[in-house]
């Protein structure tokens, strides 16, 4: 049974967590934030399910928890249910949904112009101007069974076969 407090996370959890969470960080789908695509994301929003970077980060805590809770993949503590959960979406399943409805040429703000990524992101996950409900509901038992990850931190994709990470290629 699962318990919604952080204290319930062990230290020997919350290391394999970490190693999780690293793992995957070094997936290509998730190596770049998933609002402004600067490289090396190390911020997550548990509840979105995808990882974002510093600049985005604060720009998610402005929306407040009710839309976003963001965490540090390095630094927080993170419950069973999150780190599964991210797991099984990450930054581009996320964005087939958050910006499934994109304008064909759409162009994101610049990592520098942080007041037009605010209004991007305010559009993208408050307002939903881009979100597809239909794409949500019709794909989410895929993402459910897309890939996950064992007690020994294994990645096993859906057919139970290991995934392979980029320093196995």
């Amino acid at each position: 049974m699962s318990s919604n407090s952080k204290t319930s996370v062990s230290k020997a959890q919350n290391e394999q967590h970490k190693k999780i969470l690293s793992q995957l960080l070094k997936l290509e789908c998730n190596r770049r934030c998933c609002d402004c695509s600067a490289r090396g994301p190390t911020w997550a929003s548990v509840n979105l399910g995808l990882f974002v970077c510093l600049n985005c980060s604060g720009i998610h805590r402005s929306l407040g928890t009710h839309l976003s809770k963001v965490r540090s993949t390095t630094l927080d503590t993170w419950l069973p249910e999150q780190v599964e959960f991210i797991s099984k979406l990450g930054n581009v399943r996320a964005n087939n949904y958050w910006e499934a409805r994109l304008p064909r040429g759409f162009r994101r703000p610049s990592e520098g112009d942080m007041s037009a990524m605010k209004d991007f992101i305010i559009e993208k996950y408050q307002n939903q101007v881009h979100f597809s409900w239909l794409l949500a509901c019709t794909a989410m038992p895929i993402i459910i069974q897309c890939h996950s990850f064992r007690a020994d931190g294994q990645c096993i994709s859906f057919d139970d076969k290991p995934c392979l990470l980029p320093g196995d290629l």
